[in-house]
């Protein structure tokens, strides 16, 4: 059974395998009262598949309305919708969907209000709208989620990370496959494979997606790992032919050798996956993919003449069955190749076809590629604007990448502020109880003893105070912290995607001999990466307070600049909140770069302290020292100060010029 017979038998999910067999009883026997076989919804259903006329799915809505059976109503609209969508008939998904609502408005079936927006987001998947289409499958998906059903929340999950895969949103796509794991492998884990079998089947199609992910960040032996893990779960699914799926196993591995330069490691793989027993008849794809992969590896090591053959009889395979994204790429490999063989005739050939093709289904990647190769291959005025709208294109896919992972992201941010905030208004109602209860409790305790002693008084109101402040302290360490988790974010953007896309446009430039634009962008690259590095910092859960001084204080290690640290043992670092170690660890490296910057210090000694309420940081060093009412508007001191403060620290700094500066710092334990 392929993958796409078996995901058709998923239909109709909220039922049960009695009900199921007892309404394709009613749809084929209790067709309203009609005589002839081809009114019946089954046969509708069957006539659809075939013919593809879109006058059939209304007349089985009037059949199944005329029933007033609601069990009837619910899966024709599914069935249906499900057909259109295959049938690229978006005038009837579109129906289905708005048949499913007035269903949903009827019974109040949330189940139905989920399979509503699926199919809202299939309507916009074949229109090519990728913000629209993750935007519905997100709703289907948080309605799954309220349902517990983790099968149906994972299934929105993986076309989602599918989209942001494509629009180069991999961070976006890697957590949302993470997502879909932390629901499905749970239930493997407690009922065992042979009773998952669909959780099985869609983890392994995680995993895939996730090598995918890590595959196109140049993570390769992570995305060997991941294909590997995927080929184990394909292995345990009783629906798919394991010798087929082998082959794809060996595609993949094979791509990751090929990205890291290995072009013999990658023949091997797709050698392995051509010799696989009928491959060509039964999976043909694949078998495509294989001799695709094999040809341009070997066109890679000067194999030519093997590579044509290959890429030839590639192309004739997916001109026999329209395989409209596939031609795309063996015409634009077959522009290449024949570049490279001054061929410039085929080469603009096969240009042209590759450029047309990938219009007729926005396959933007090779039309960049495309337009590219034109602009070279074609002198003068045709030439000079196929380039610039190779420019105006990148141009335009570039910032729409841009907002549609913003988009991605606020989608995705506002159901989990929904949640947050739930989850906040249950705790604050608990806590107010909680205040309620006690606040009666001290006030009985009060009157109790008010007769007796003014002074226990006195001490209940300042045991009131101290927790205030605590409930106050403890709330901004939160802040802190979440405030943390955004900077780790943004690094891990800025690293992963900002200088990636920095990277991919500097190699571009390269290509069109724009040597010096490309250096310049080589620098802001790596402005780019030193400020991710700035942003971020190993968390003190796995990497010791203690562990992470020393390995600043030698990353910023010099013969005539010396680092002191001292009495950092004198203080317990397990007992000291997380948010407090990052403001002493932030404070230090600011300093010391600030000292090696503008200082022309030789020494800089850190000292620490612990006592019963506080932590006490204090950094000398000997240099030039400042002026330090000409300073104040100086960033980082500014951001030292702010961070300190923020959490009720104390923090002075004094330094004379000519005699060095020194900085205190004093952080509270508890907030007092």
């Amino acid at each position: 059974m392929t993958k796409y017979k078996f995901l058709e038998k998923l239909r109709c999910l909220s039922f049960t395998p009695k009900k199921t067999l007892f309404l394709l009883f009613l749809l084929s026997f209790t067709v309203f009262s009609q005589k002839k076989d081809g009114d019946s919804i089954s046969v509708l259903l069957k006539e659809y598949k075939k013919t593809k006329q879109t006058n059939l799915p209304q007349k089985a809505f009037l059949l199944a309305e005329k029933s007033k059976s609601d069990s009837i109503l619910k899966c024709t609209y599914v069935n249906f919708g499900k057909r259109s969508f295959f049938n690229e008939d978006l005038v009837n998904l579109e129906l289905s969907a708005k048949k499913l609502h007035q269903y949903y408005t009827k019974t109040k079936d949330t189940t139905v209000l989920a399979k509503e927006y699926y199919y809202r987001a299939l309507y916009f998947k074949l229109q090519f709208k990728p913000d629209s289409t993750f935007y519905y499958y997100n709703k289907s998906k948080n309605i799954s989620v309220l349902l517990k059903d983790s099968l149906e929340a994972t299934r929105r999950l993986l076309p989602m990370a599918a989209i942001q895969y494509d629009e180069k949103d991999y961070l976006g796509s890697e957590n949302s496959i993470i997502e879909g794991l932390r629901f499905v492998e749970p239930h493997i884990a407690k009922f065992g494979f042979k009773k998952s079998p669909y959780e099985v089947f869609f983890a392994g199609l995680l995993y895939e997606r996730l090598g995918n992910v890590m595959f196109m960040t140049e993570r390769q032996e992570e995305a060997r790992k991941n294909y590997l893990k995927f080929f184990e779960l394909q292995k345990k699914s009783p629906h798919l032919k394991i010798k087929y799926e082998k082959a794809r196993l060996y595609n993949h591995l094979a791509n990751t050798y090929e990205s890291e330069g290995n072009n013999q490691k990658a023949i091997e793989y797709f050698n392995k996956s051509l010799s696989i027993d009928s491959l060509k008849y039964k999976s043909d794809y694949r078998y495509e993919s294989a001799l695709a992969g094999f040809s341009y590896n070997n066109f890679m090591l000067g194999n030519k003449k093997i590579a044509l053959k290959g890429y030839l009889e590639v192309l004739k395979l997916r001109e026999k069955r329209n395989y409209k994204r596939g031609l795309v790429i063996s015409h634009s490999i077959l522009g290449d190749f024949y570049k490279d063989e001054n061929n410039i005739k085929k080469a603009i050939y096969h240009s042209k076809k590759g450029l047309e093709k990938a219009k007729e289904i926005s396959y933007n990647r090779y039309i960049l590629e495309n337009l590219f190769r034109l602009s070279t291959l074609i002198k003068g005025e045709k030439g000079r604007l196929l380039l610039e709208e190779h420019f105006i294109l990148n141009d335009s896919l570039y910032r729409r990448e841009r907002s549609l992972k913003n988009q991605f992201a606020k989608v995705r941010y506002e159901t989990e502020k929904k949640d947050i905030e739930n989850d906040h208004l249950k705790e604050e109602n608990t806590r107010k109880q909680l205040e309620l209860e006690k606040e009666k409790q001290q006030k009985t305790i009060g009157w109790l003893l008010a007769a007796g002693s003014l002074l226990f008084i006195g001490f209940g109101a300042s045991i009131v105070s101290s927790r205030r402040k605590k409930m106050l302290f403890d709330a901004k360490l939160q802040q802190v912290e979440v405030r943390e988790k955004e900077r780790q974010q943004i690094a891990k953007s800025l690293h992963d995607e900002v200088a990636g896309d920095i990277r991919m446009l500097h190699l571009r430039l390269a290509k069109t001999n724009l040597v010096e634009e490309a250096k310049s962008l080589d620098v802001i690259k790596d402005n780019v990466r030193n400020l991710s590095h700035q942003l971020s910092s190993e968390s003190f859960d796995k990497v010791s307070f203690k562990d992470q001084i020393i390995n600043l204080v030698s990353d910023f290690f010099e013969v005539n600049f010396r680092i002191k640290v001292q009495e950092i043992d004198s203080v317990n670092w397990q007992e000291i909140n997380n948010a407090i170690k990052r403001t002493l660890f932030l404070s230090i490296r600011e300093s010391i770069q600030n000292t090696k910057k503008h200082a022309a210090a030789k020494e800089i000694t850190i000292s620490f302290k612990e006592t019963k309420n506080a932590v006490f940081l204090t950094i000398l060093d000997n240099g030039n020292g400042f002026n330090i009412e000409d300073k104040k508007s100086g960033i980082g001191l500014k951001n030292m100060k702010e961070r300190v403060e923020e959490i009720n620290g104390i923090f002075i700094i004094e330094s004379k010029i000519g005699e060095g500066t020194s900085i205190d710092i004093e952080i509270p334990k508890n907030g007092k």
